[in-house]
């Protein structure tokens, strides 16, 4: 197959943390020349880096097992070509390994995850359409930094402003969006493309507008030992008191925003799914809308400092129906954890939840990536939240 150069040419491919174009070919043994990552026409990408005094260059791409191994040139360039995966798009994380060091290429997109600033690229899928960058208006996205006072210290999260909020006094509902782990507060922006979904639903009124503010939900009380901090590392309520605590209230009394529950929703992915479970059932009066996009309460990968709450929540069906207008579930078979997700099914429906109004379940066709997933479970979320 091949991709058109319209489809190619979106800004959708280059709009990362560290910038919003292309970076510029260099110069190299007196031609300038292209490097990094190159994407081609068939969704291939060409990985081209120049180090001239290595003996081997590796990249590791996502959750791939093996390395892809570049071919030297005899111009110092290392080359190789990731074949397009259609099961694999979206943004997929990169390593470059230079005589068996970790390197950040500049000419490849930078943003923040496994816990430090990692290269990606995105993968290109037509059927991502509703993520791209569209001749629609478009939402603002502010950095704020606030108090923390459970943690005694600045934090930042960012907030996005549906199009039109600098020019009114209309009041909005807010959605509170919690990443994966080892990501942090930018990982929904540059890694899920948010304010594109939202911006184009928005557009085509298939949602309510709404501000969206997302937070660093690898914050924690205390260093865990190293045999211990693995991935997403053992959850305590630092997220959580951060959130209810400070975070809340300085976005009610910055923004206009509406402050009772059914105007407040939250939502993550991942680890932000198992956080979404725990904040959202520990405060029903906070949130009356919850969104995961993965398993949320049997993910046995994550361990806490705190007693679940969501056994006690499961036993009361008919306070479950009055504290949620929406309980949205999403995942694809392609994740790596399906079988916490389908064992959270089991408990739904021993409990009976999966007979409620608000109760939402959604598997989406096999071969969808995770990150695809994401996106997806974004905007069918996006769609149901604050009617």
């Amino acid at each position: 197959m091949e991709f058109s150069k319209e489809f190619l040419r979106n800004c959708f491919f280059q709009n990362q943390a560290a910038g919003f174009h292309e970076p510029k070919p260099e110069e190299i043994n007196g031609k300038f020349e292209r490097t990094g990552a190159v994407l081609q026409a068939n969704g291939d990408y060409l990985f081209r880096i120049y180090a001239p005094g290595a003996r081997d260059v590796k990249i590791f791409l996502g959750w791939n097992d093996g390395p892809l191994v570049l071919a030297r040139s005899k111009a110092g360039f290392f080359e190789g070509i990731y074949p397009y995966n259609p099961r694999l798009t979206g943004q997929v994380g990169v390593s470059v390994i230079v005589d068996g060091a970790l390197f950040l290429s500049p000419y490849i997109p930078i943003y923040w995850t496994m816990d430090r600033p990692c290269n990606y690229i995105e993968v290109p899928d037509e059927e991502m359409d509703f993520a791209m960058m569209h001749h629609v208006p478009h939402g603002a996205l502010t950095r704020e930094i606030y108090w923390a006072e459970n943690l005694k210290t600045w934090q930042r999260c960012y907030v996005y402003t549906p199009p039109g909020y600098m020019n009114g006094d209309k009041e909005y509902p807010v959605l509170y969006l919690l990443h994966g782990g080892s990501d942090n507060e930018i990982a929904w922006e540059y890694g899920a493309n948010m304010s594109q979904i939202l911006d184009n639903l928005i557009a085509e009124k298939a949602c309510e507008e709404f501000i969206v503010v997302m937070n660093n939900g690898m914050l924690r009380y205390e260093d865990r030992p190293e045999e211990v901090w693995k991935y997403s590392g053992i959850l305590d309520t630092a997220l959580e008191d951060m959130l209810t605590g400070s975070c809340i209230p300085y976005i009610e009394s910055h923004y206009r925003v509406k402050t009772d529950k059914w105007n407040r929703a939250i939502g993550g992915l991942s680890m932000g799914s198992y956080q979404t479970n725990d904040i959202g059932f520990r405060h029903p009066e906070l949130f009356g809308y919850m969104g995961h996009f993965t398993a949320s309460m049997t993910h046995e990968t994550i361990r806490t400092t705190y007693e679940r709450p969501y056994k006690e929540v499961l036993k009361d069906k008919e306070s479950f129906g009055k504290n949620y207008k929406v309980y949205y579930r999403s995942t694809t078979p392609n994740e790596d954890h399906l079988e916490f997700y389908e064992a959270d099914d089991r408990l739904y429906q021993e409990a009976g939840i999966d007979r409620l109004p608000c109760y939402v379940r959604q598997l989406y066709p096999d071969g969808t990536s995770r990150w695809k997933s994401w996106r997806l479970g974004l905007r069918d979320y996006a769609k149901l939240i604050f009617k």
